[in-house]
């Protein structure tokens, strides 16, 4: 029964007229669109009263936008529509939202009805001037039914039910007493010759409920098909018992398996180690206890949070996540394309609680091997090395004999360089040379620890002419990154026995000419040296591993996807998969007898003109680019960087603005520096002076030329042409003396422990540059404390930089075990005015007005 608050009113004999009349494809007689729109109306309940005579139908219609009335004459020619508007296609549109609902009345109500009386044919009614009729047309109507008709035996209209992997169908059979069967729609129907008015009845009847049911019916296959396989399980329990009542019902057992509803499948891996000690995993999906065939399970992986039909085993359907896991892992296998498969995936799919993990005892006991590294006082390790030095040298073999690979992420000054030239001379692999990549400012100083330590082994530069094969017995290749892009070409025919990347941050940036050359190197074994793995974000992470062990952390899409996500659940993810390759110890906890390291801010002010300067441009920055942080910075890009570098240009010297030309003594920063100094020169004291700005550290050499003409002073940049010579005299010094460093030439490689205080300049977003060129100067070797001062201009951008420094040591942390990170002073500062800093009132004020 219709349960919708919709008026019907009729009569035995109209619904006797009106089940012939329906006995067409009367959809045919409207175009699409019309039908679109009026099958929305009749299923937004829009129908809200018909009214059915013998010869005509009176519909009315009433929604939130619209209202009118349809009138379907019905004659011996077929129908003709008279309605409210003079819009005949509004017009078309009733009525054919009408029909709907006149053929819904017909399913629902008609029962064994008698021989219907096809009405006589009369003349069309001439036109209602007072309303538009609109001629379709004739339908095409079955010859009258003869009296003999009722003598014909009576057949069941038998519905078949079948499930494939396009979804659930039925077709329809005319079955008589001998179970002959013939199909009753479609290709072959017109075997089943002239129908009965019952028979008639019951394929209308069919077809309303059909349409009800959201089956729509092929012609290229006379099959109903259903839309939407997710609503199988409802009609099967609902629905379907229905039509048993009036139709002959075929269920196989595999389509009521489809009651019981959707089931979600479980993904299952099972590793187990090979002959080779590569590892091979074993898929196993399940549905309800039965092991899914691969097609059905690359069905579902490939379809991931879709519901999919399986013959035979029902709706199914895969979480997304569970999908996107087995997903990743083929992403991870085509890397390999041999299929040997190294015993470190394993680790990829820890933390994958969509995916049950599975280990054979052979994996098992390499996991536990793996974690539990033994140590011991190897008499062939030079005896000089501290405990956490012979630790991290036999650990970094421990990998490199279980096929796995390592960063070495110790604090500056804690010798990495050393722990990996005595593994270098104590595991050799074969005749094979070892390479290590660096900058180039750092080669000297794998020159000098070779000479110093291991004077046998042969130590060959990558120069301009070069390549690896030009020198015979070579124990070490030293190149500098820009060295071994260029020499990329020679990688593919050359193999090493040990891959070391020294500053490996250097290849922080997957998509650098760079990287993809350290990526082409083929070594046995691979190490990553840095004090700062997480510059600025987590995918420095991810291309680190990808040059340590590609695929251990997934594909960059997959990756970066889940720190856009769900940045928290990768973190804790991320610690189980890359906890065993990493090592990282503080000077705080295995060096004990490294100095105090003493801290402290200097504030600042500004002279006149700088306050002018910066003032000025924080208006201009706020006016040119609003107030929305976020957006000044992807939408303006380099223009933006350029304002905070200028701003930052004048929170240091004003000078050194294009537009300003001032000597040094116009810099408030400079005066505070210089008082300090006096202290530093007085007690016979060294000092290191760290910049961005070489122009300042140029600046600076002039006012020392005149507050301090008979101090020593040296100066390392990137003009400067002998790096070893000014750091080689810095520290022999004996008295007082300055050393001028840029951070980006002296931030690596140079040994400055001479120094008892550092001054750092200018702050930088990133904290973990400035803690290595901290560790120039507290390191092993220096003795007595090192004082560190940031000199930082007040209520300015500069103070903003010294609060995101805070923020930005968390990532590593939380990463890997301490350090530094972070990504995006947006993420820190809700505004530009924000990030401009304490702008004086009456600026803000006016910018507010």
């Amino acid at each position: 029964m219709n349960t919708r608050a919709i008026k019907r009113l009729y009569s035995g004999t109209a619904l006797e007229a009106w089940l012939t009349r329906l006995d067409c494809d009367w959809e045919q007689l409207f175009e699409s669109e019309i039908l679109k729109t009026a099958r929305e109306l009749y299923l937004d309940c829009a129908v809200r009263e018909i009214e059915l005579g013998e010869e005509d139908a009176i519909i009315h219609v009433r929604s939130d936008e619209l209202e009118g009335y349809a009138v379907i004459d019905w004659n011996g020619t077929g129908p003709t529509i008279r309605s409210s508007t003079d819009d005949a296609e509004f017009g078309q549109t009733l009525a054919a939202a009408g029909l709907y609902e006149i053929e819904e009345l017909v399913g629902d109500e008609a029962t064994d009805l008698p021989q219907v009386k096809r009405p006589e044919k009369t003349e069309e009614p001439e036109e209602d001037s007072a309303n538009q009729r609109t001629k379709l047309g004739d339908i095409p109507q079955k010859p009258k039914a003869s009296p003999a008709e009722n003598e014909k035996p009576p057949r069941t209209l038998l519905v078949t039910f079948q499930a494939d992997s396009n979804g659930l169908n039925f077709q329809t059979f005319w079955e008589d007493k001998g179970k002959r069967r013939i199909p009753a729609l479609g290709k072959g129907s017109e075997a089943a010759g002239e129908l009965t008015n019952t028979e008639r009845e019951l394929v209308i009847r069919l077809a309303s409920a059909a349409r009800r049911a959201s089956f729509r019916f092929r012609t290229d296959d006379s099959r109903y098909w259903l839309s939407n396989v997710e609503a199988a399980p409802s009609f099967i329990r609902r629905e379907l018992p229905k039509w048993s009542h009036h139709f002959q019902v075929e269920l196989p057992n595999d389509v009521k398996r489809l009651s019981k509803g959707v089931q979600e499948a479980n993904i299952t891996a099972t590793a187990s180690l090979g002959k080779d000690q590569n590892i091979s995993i074993d898929w196993l999906v399940e549905l309800d206890g039965n092991r899914l065939s691969g097609a059905e399970a690359r069905r579902l992986i490939s379809n991931g949070g879709t519901t999919l039909l399986l013959p035979g085993q029902g709706l199914a359907n895969l979480s997304s996540r569970a999908a996107a896991v087995a997903e990743s892992w083929r992403e991870v296998a085509s890397l390999f394309a041999d299929g040997a498969f190294p015993r470190y995936l394993v680790f990829s799919l820890f933390g994958a609680e969509e995916v049950h993990l599975k280990f054979d005892e052979t994996i098992t006991s390499w996991r536990d091997k793996l974690l539990n590294p033994e140590t011991n006082r190897d008499g062939e390790l030079l005896n000089l090395l501290r405990d956490y030095q012979r630790y991290g040298i036999q650990w970094m073999a421990h990998l490199a004999s279980n096929d796995c690979h390592g960063l070495l992420a110790d604090e500056m000054g804690l010798g990495k360089t050393l722990q990996v030239l005595s593994l270098l001379n104590w595991k050799s692999v074969g005749d094979l040379p070892s390479l290590v990549v660096c900058p180039a400012s750092v080669i000297p100083v794998w020159q000098m620890e070779v000479k110093r330590f291991f004077p046998h082994l042969r130590v060959a530069v990558l120069g301009k002419e070069s390549t690896f094969a030009d020198t015979f017995g070579i124990d070490l290749w030293v190149a500098s990154y820009t060295q071994l892009r260029r020499h990329k070409h020679l990688l593919a025919n050359s193999e090493f026995a040990y891959a070391v990347l020294d500053e490996a941050q250097f290849i922080k940036n997957p998509d650098a000419k760079v990287t993809q050359a350290c990526l082409s190197i083929k070594s046995k074994h691979r190490l990553a040296l840095t004090g700062t793995p997480v510059e600025n974000r987590l995918l420095d992470v991810w291309t680190l591993f990808r040059f340590l062990m590609p695929g251990l952390l997934g594909s960059r899409r997959r990756f970066e996807n889940a720190v856009a996500t769900d940045s928290e659940a990768l973190l804790k993810r991320l610690r189980g998969q890359i906890g065993p390759f990493v090592l990282r110890r503080t000077k705080a906890e295995v060096a004990n007898e490294l100095p105090e390291k003493l801290q402290s801010e200097i504030l600042c002010p500004m002279s006149g003109l700088q306050r002018s300067e910066y003032d000025r441009l924080a208006k201009e920055g706020l006016s040119k680019f609003g107030d929305d942080l976020r957006t000044a910075k992807s939408e303006h890009g380099m223009t933006f960087l350029s304002l905070l570098t200028r701003l930052r240009q004048a929170c240091c010297d004003p000078g050194l603005l294009p537009w300003i030309n001032q000597s040094w003594e116009s810099s408030g920063k400079i005066q505070v520096l210089l008082d300090r100094l006096e202290e530093v020169a007085a007690s016979g004291r060294r000092a290191v002076v760290f910049s961005q700005f070489v122009t300042l550290l140029e600046r600076l050499e002039k006012a020392l030329d005149t507050r301090f003409p008979d101090v020593e002073r040296y100066s390392l940049t990137g003009r400067t042409r002998d790096r070893a010579e000014p750091v080689k005299q810095f520290q022999k010094l004996k008295k007082a003396g300055f050393m001028l460093v840029s951070l980006k030439a002296g931030g690596t490689g140079i040994t400055l422990t001479n120094a008892d205080y550092v001054f750092l300049l200018d702050p930088w977003w990133n904290p973990a540059v400035e803690e290595q060129a901290i560790d120039r100067v507290h390191r092993i070797g220096k003795t007595g404390s090192v004082f560190v001062y940031r000199l930082v201009a007040t209520q300015s951008i500069e103070q903003k930089i010294q609060m995101l420094q805070a923020e930005k040591r968390a990532l590593f942390g939380e990463a890997i075990g301490s350090a530094t990170g972070g990504d995006n002073f947006g993420e820190y500062c809700g505004s530009l005015r924000e990030l401009l800093a304490m702008l004086p009132e009456d600026v803000a004020a006016e910018q507010k007005a």
